[in-house]
């Protein structure tokens, strides 16, 4: 338990589990009512990560909880590797970057991003044939 313990709060595990924190905040506030879960929808674009189209506080959600993850896993493998030295400082920083990376790749898995879907029909193998119009309202038939 120990080892788990210096792991969540030990370097890079203690950035992620500060975030992880907020993050269980902020979804405990949206269960009582007091925000909404789209609140962040209208104030950050996640385009520039390939999670356009998709909430927000989802999106950032999974990327916190599954680097969190990686990283206090990692973080104890890296103790049993490499105990102290170089290496082990080494695979702490390749943890904290690439944990985010592998937590954005999740996150478009997850949340079926429409950046990760293919844009040209013709490539990904999907024939649209063009639909007939129909009116259902008389009032938006044509004609006098």
């Amino acid at each position: 338990m120990g080892e788990f313990v210096a792991a969540v709060v030990g370097f890079p595990g203690l950035l992620f589990t500060a975030a992880l924190v907020v993050c269980c905040g902020f979804w405990m506030s949206v269960a009582l009512g007091r925000v909404g879960a789209g609140a962040f929808d209208a104030d950050v674009e996640l385009d520039a990560w390939g999670l356009g189209g998709v909430p927000v506080a989802g999106a950032v959600s999974w990327v916190i909880a599954v680097a969190w993850f990686m990283t206090v896993t990692g973080s104890m493998l890296a103790d049993l590797v490499a105990p102290g030295g170089m290496t082990h400082a080494v695979l702490e920083v390749v943890l904290l970057i690439g944990s985010p990376v592998v937590g954005r790749r999740v996150a478009r898995r997850l949340m079926g991003s429409p950046a990760g879907l293919p844009r040209d029909p013709a490539r990904s193998g999907m024939v649209s044939a063009p639909r007939p119009a129909v009116a259902r309202d008389p009032s938006m038939a044509a004609g006098p």
